[in-house]
This record gives C-alpha cells, sequence and structure tokens, in this order.
C-alpha cells in the first residue's frame, strides 16, 4: 500500500475516533493496549516494580527516575498518578492521530500493566490530562480500593 492510502485512511480513522464514546473507545482500545502493554511490562515496570519489592509508594518514585515518565504518590498505599511528559504513541507521532479518545487506549495499557503486576487489588484509572486534549502532558490517576 502506498503512503497516500495511508494518510487518507488514518485523517478517516482519527475523525471517526473523535466521534465515539468512552466505552466503545475501551472496546476499540483494549486488546491494543494489551499488545503495548506487554512489552512495557515486560521491559520497565515489571523490573521497577520488582526492584521496589512489591511497593507501590516506591515505585511511583521511582518511576522519575525513567525518561518522559513521572509518578506521584497522592495518597500512600491508596492513590497515584502516572504521568507522561510526552506522546510517544505511533498512532500520534506517525500517524498524525489528534483525538484526545485515542488516551483511551493509554488507560487501557495501565489497566493492563498494573492488573498483572497487582493482580490481587483492585483499582480504577482515570485520564485527567491529555496532551491531545491541549494539556503539557498525560495524566491518570490510578485509585486503589482498600
Amino acid at each position: 500500500m502506498d503512503k497516500e492510502f495511508f494518510e487518507k485512511w488514518f485523517k478517516g480513522f482519527d475523525e471517526g475516533l473523535s466521534q465515539l464514546k468512552q466505552e466503545e473507545c475501551s472496546k476499540l482500545f483494549s486488546k491494543c493496549a494489551q499488545q503495548c502493554s506487554c512489552d512495557a511490562l515486560k521491559y520497565l515496570y515489571k523490573d521497577l516494580f520488582n526492584e521496589c519489592n512489591e511497593d507501590l509508594d516506591k515505585f511511583f518514585l521511582r518511576l522519575n527516575e525513567k525518561k518522559d515518565l513521572e509518578g506521584k504518590v497522592i495518597e500512600p498505599g491508596k492513590i497515584y498518578e502516572l504521568i507522561f511528559t510526552k506522546c510517544g504513541c505511533p498512532l500520534y507521532t506517525h500517524a498524525k492521530i489528534n483525538s484526545n479518545n485515542l488516551c483511551e487506549c493509554s488507560r487501557q495499557s495501565m489497566i493492563c500493566v498494573f492488573k498483572n503486576l497487582v493482580p490481587q487489588k483492585n483499582f480504577k484509572i482515570e485520564c485527567t490530562e491529555s496532551i491531545l486534549a491541549g494539556n503539557k502532558k498525560c495524566c491518570h490517576k490510578i485509585v486503589f480500593d482498600d
């Protein structure tokens, strides 16, 4: 396929994506997110979590050592923020998808990561800021149940 075809196809995808509701985006991106999170889990999060002796507070603080990534402990053992200072998604950087609905893929990816890191815990993840929505960073708030 040629470049012109993909440029047109991704333009249409971007326009369609902007019209979807969050539940629809969740379904669309859940499998894609699993694939992306497998690599991140394998090469970044799992090793770091193990180095922190599976301590979430230490883990989130150590995320600050990583490029384009920040972690914050809002309430120890319960509420955290995972912040991306740059959007590294190839659908944004290469395919020029600009819909902030694309951030649902990132949220779904974080769900996969934390289900693997702490399978015994229940949690909710909310995207509170998004580069694609005009913010300077992408921020995901992660709240673990007691």
